[in-house]
């Protein structure tokens, strides 16, 4: 198991990158396509959620 956990930053990294986090919070992370985040969150919450995932949203 803590080999498999070994890899957990490397995976937040990556979808932090690819605007894919909605919310984390102690080893914990909600993961969301683009499309699921401006279908339930609107296009603002969107936009709010690519911030946090320090990403520019044109």
């Amino acid at each position: 198991m803590s080999q498999a956990d070994a890899h957990w930053q490397e995976v937040l990294k990556l979808a932090e990158k690819h605007g894919f986090i909605v919310q984390a919070f102690g080893g914990v992370a909600v993961l969301a396509t683009h499309a699921a985040q401006k279908e339930q969150f609107g296009e603002d919450g969107y936009r709010q959620i690519q911030k946090m995932n320090r990403r520019e949203v044109n």
